[in-house]
């Protein structure tokens, strides 16, 4: 790994922090208003998460969704970390954790060395590395075929989301798709695992939605902007994003979204 880190080993550390952290939390508390609000809980994991990069040596700058602005650890470096320390917490708080998941990846010279997502109900931990991504340390593939209509998945909560999801997903040929309006980090990670064909952003948004997007990628899926353009590993662009398990259903998606 550059700068002699080794990021696999620091980043399965970090996830296992963030569990523990969050087992000790009974019940989280809200900390603001906002439509994506804070919490408790959510500190917690982020603290967990610093403290094992900050003992683990990595020299680097992190961008967590729990801080203003960048991190500079042990010195900094070219080490770019993306964190979510709970994805979906608005469903954490109601003890809904199906979907809930801890994030992070590292981006060095413009590109995602490794990602990591950890499920939060089940404890599974997705990750991958330059060639290969595996779930719970075993490597996994996306699979050719699935059974039934293939299923999408991403999330439009809020009305100009709303509204741009739907104008899309109305072109879709509707005997072939499925649409699952839940789509979060975890999803796009279990698209390795075949339990979806693709995920998708709406609306640009910045690199902390695409940890569980850099699996399904490694894991032998094709990834781009909803308009076909390469994905940007720039912390600062916000972009659109789609996640296929094959060329194939990229190529229709993105035909039929265009």
């Amino acid at each position: 790994m550059p700068n002699n880190m080794n990021w696999e080993k620091i980043g399965q550390a970090c996830v296992l922090a963030a569990f523990d952290a969050l087992r000790g939390v009974t019940s989280a508390k809200t900390l603001d208003d906002s439509i994506n609000p804070h919490t408790d809980a959510d500190l917690a994991s982020h603290a967990a998460i610093m403290k094992a990069l900050q003992d683990s040596g990595a020299a680097c700058q992190v961008y967590s969704e729990e801080a203003d602005g960048k991190i500079v650890l042990n010195g900094g470096g070219k080490s770019i970390v993306v964190v979510d320390p709970i994805d979906n917490t608005v469903f954490f708080m109601r003890g809904l954790l199906s979907s809930c998941a801890i994030s992070m990846f590292i981006v060095e010279d413009g590109q995602p060395l490794c990602s990591f997502v950890g499920d939060i109900a089940r404890g599974d931990v997705y990750h991958c590395d330059q060639a290969h991504s595996y779930k719970n340390g075993k490597q996994i593939r996306v699979p050719k075929t699935t059974l039934g209509k293939m299923i999408l998945a991403g999330w439009a909560p809020y009305t100009p989301r709303m509204e741009a999801f739907y104008e899309k997903f109305t072109r879709l040929p509707q005997k072939e798709f499925l649409m699952f309006n839940h789509g979060s980090i975890l999803e796009n990670a279990q698209i390795a695992d075949g339990y979806f064909d693709a995920g998708f952003q709406i609306v640009p948004t910045k690199l902390q939605e695409f940890a569980g997007a850099i699996v399904a990628w490694r894991a032998g899926g094709e990834i781009s902007t909803l308009e076909g353009n390469p994905i940007v590993w720039d912390i600062n662009v916000k972009q659109t994003m789609l996640v296929s398990r094959s060329k194939e259903i990229h190529q229709k998606l993105l035909k039929s979204f265009n």
